[in-house]
């Protein structure tokens, strides 16, 4: 396979769409090896659209394909907890990491991961938590993720979707 090149920036209001299209290509492909088919049925209508809190945050963050210019990977943190909202002084959240399917294994997900710890980093971040997907759980412990359980997320009322929790130092 041919080296990829691409290049990462910040996430902006107008990448929406490629966001959502990148989101709606992903996690049914990558997402169906470990979760049940009602599962993923009730769940991927709430996590395949982009966030726009997300995307105006400034630390969300897309790698886009330098030939084609196309967005191939999406991913960054923020300072509050997806789940609750607040957070502790120090505690950063890896949210909405993703990877088109015909683009794994050649980087994307590692370069948006460091990229986003390096931008947490200079924020004063010391600390990164995850909500993994179970698919995701072994790339986040090759990027130096621990694994502190399992947990189920409430995507909506009566929507439950297993995950684990993980944490790594920022530096």
């Amino acid at each position: 396979m041919p080296p990829l090149s691409f290049s990462i920036r910040a996430a902006g209001a107008s990448d929406r769409v490629p966001v959502t299209r990148l989101l709606r290509r992903s996690y049914p492909q990558l997402l169906c090896h470990d979760y049940a088919p009602t599962t993923l049925r009730a769940a991927l209508p709430l996590i395949t659209s982009a966030q726009p809190s997300l995307l105006g945050c400034g630390t969300y963050f897309l790698a886009e394909d330098d030939e084609t210019g196309v967005v191939i990977g999406a991913g960054g943190w923020t300072d509050f907890s997806p789940a609750r909202g607040i957070s502790a002084v120090g505690d950063g959240h890896m949210r909405h990491l993703a990877t088109d399917p015909d683009h794994l294994r050649r980087g994307v997900a590692r370069a948006l991961t460091q990229h986003a710890l390096a931008s947490a980093y200079r924020f004063g971040m010391q600390r990164m938590h995850c909500m993994s997907t179970l698919s995701a759980q072994a790339f986040y412990a090759s990027m130096g993720f621990e694994a502190y359980g399992e947990i189920e997320l409430t995507l909506a009322p009566g929507v439950y979707f297993p995950a684990v929790q993980m944490i790594r130092d920022v530096c």
